[in-house]
């Protein structure tokens, strides 16, 4: 018993001063000799996590609040928890966690707002509307309440419901954080419903008043365009193609790369892909980033690249590897990894220095779709996603990292396997198994129901609402409706359009 205490106060202690490598151990060392402890299991989970430990951190986590419930441990205990497994992408740990506070007749608006958050994240909307609702009931003057709710009353085919809650909050004059958040989700409503000439009226209101929110303000909004420009001015077709011949510097299997643009249709082809025998999927997990963080610089990667020595090229993909496996577990090693994270298309040179035997799918879909689509979807504020508030700024982004990606292809002579959104949507059957055998995959019937097994996964992206449900063609040709937003972009969009014929 004094050595459990011993090593957990020891752990505690260095995770205070950030010591997490010591943290571990000792908490390690305290569950030898208390397995199963509720408290050290969550310490030692908290720990690996912040150390990017993702999988065997989270299962401990989750472990840590099965054995706290067990224990009747209190609410005071259990719904930080719950919230540190949903901001870690494990919903369905949180929810069990939440549920079973619920069950323990615990009823306050922030339960019920994880529980509904939680829940959209698996598309479980049923849920989440009732535990809206619920939260509701306890706060029903606050805005972002309301706004959450419309969002998921959007995602669950009641967006006349979503329009009215929305108007409603904007007639409220709420902070400016939730009135621009309110305008993109009554954007998207009124698409839903055919009102197509008020959705760019709400998109322009939004659009205005993004900057001045801390977490827009406080992004680099001209970082992937300097970055992509430092690649094309330093672009050297021989180099490069002497990176794509070079041997491998294992023996380990690349994993293939799923690529593409925002909305493009990277998350359907992810979920098809996982149905295929022997596969894992990374779903927007930063492997790429992360490999490349601590070892090249940014602006002048193309040189650093070029003086890497062979011995240098097996460091980094043993550093891929191992982040995968922190990420995804030991099974990262033993099936084939599927990598789809979209914009990996700007880390283009990256991947075929490093993995030059990988092979590359690019997701196409019609540049005015892809634009107006994500438009139309309020993703998190990145260095990217800060380039689609506006109309203009999202043409020339899919300009920019489309063109990038096609001047890579053609002066390199690449052969990756590009495929058309349409056309998955057309014939998944018959575009998989052309897809399947130059990427050594197979064919599995459970492909054809890909939407049900996406629906016991947490997926990262907005598709998510898309993807749990069969395949069907509204999202096709959808800007037609919008035909005279795109007169002021035809010119920034047509090297595309002509490339891919469109």
């Amino acid at each position: 018993m004094a050595a459990t205490a011993d090593a957990a106060r020891l752990g505690r202690e260095a995770a205070a001063k950030g010591q997490l490598g010591a943290a571990i151990r000792h908490f390690r060392a305290a569950l030898d000799h208390a397995p199963g402890d509720p408290a050290i299991t969550v310490w030692l989970g908290q720990a690996l996590c912040a150390t990017g430990h993702l999988f065997e951190g989270t299962r401990h986590l989750r472990e840590g609040a099965v054995a706290r419930i067990a224990a009747g441990a209190p609410p005071a205990d259990l719904l930080p928890l719950a919230h540190l497994l949903q901001t870690l992408g494990e919903p369905a740990g949180a929810l069990a966690v939440l549920e079973e506070l619920a069950r323990r007749d615990l009823d306050t608006a922030p339960l019920w707002q994880a529980t509904a958050t939680a829940a959209a994240q698996l598309a479980r909307h049923d849920l989440a509307l009732e535990a809206c609702s619920k939260a509701l009931h306890h706060a029903p003057e606050t805005a972002h309440l309301h706004v959450l709710t419309a969002s998921i009353e959007i995602d669950a085919g009641q967006a006349r419901q979503a329009a009215a809650r929305l108007d409603g909050v904007l007639a409220a004059a709420p902070a400016p954080r939730e009135r621009m958040r309110a305008h993109r989700e009554r954007a998207r409503a009124r698409d839903r419903l055919g009102r197509w000439r008020e959705v760019f009226d709400d998109l322009a209101d939004s659009a205005v008043l993004a900057p001045a929110l801390p977490e827009y303000a406080a992004q680099d909004a001209g970082l992937v365009a300097r970055l992509i420009g430092a690649d094309m001015a330093g672009f050297d077709a021989a180099m490069v193609d002497r990176w794509r011949h070079a041997a491998p510097a294992d023996d380990g299997a690349a994993p293939v790369f799923l690529i593409g643009y925002l909305r493009s249709g990277t998350t359907l082809m992810q979920e098809v892909m996982a149905c295929a025998p022997g596969v894992l999927v990374a779903d927007e997990a930063p492997l790429l980033s992360g490999t490349q963080a601590a070892y090249l610089p940014g602006p002048s990667r193309l040189q650093a690249l070029d003086a890497l020595t062979p011995d240098a090229v097996a460091a980094l993909r043993a550093r891929y590897r191992r982040l995968a496996a922190m990420r995804l577990g030991p099974e990262a090693d033993a099936r084939r990894l599927v990598d789809k994270f979209a914009l990996n298309v700007i880390d283009l040179p990256v991947i075929l220095r490093l993995f030059p035997e990988a092979r590359i799918v690019f997701m196409v879909r019609d540049p005015r779709d892809v634009c107006l689509s994500s438009m139309l979807q309020l993703m998190p504020p990145s260095p990217s996603t800060v380039n689609l508030l506006r109309w203009d700024d999202a043409a020339r982004f899919h300009a920019l990292v489309t063109g990038a990606w096609r001047r890579w292809r053609d002066a390199l002579g690449l052969q990756p396997c590009e495929v058309r959104y349409e056309a998955l949507v057309d014939d998944l059957e018959g575009t998989m198994r052309a897809v399947l055998p130059p990427l050594g995959l197979a064919w599995s019937d459970a492909m054809r129901d890909f939407h049900k097994s996406a629906a016991t996964r947490a997926i990262s992206t907005p598709s998510r609402s898309q993807v749990t449900r069969p395949l069907n063609r509204a999202s096709v040709q959808r800007w037609r409706s919008y035909e005279p937003e795109f007169a002021s972009v035809q010119s920034i969009l047509a090297p595309a359009l002509g490339d891919w014929g469109y």
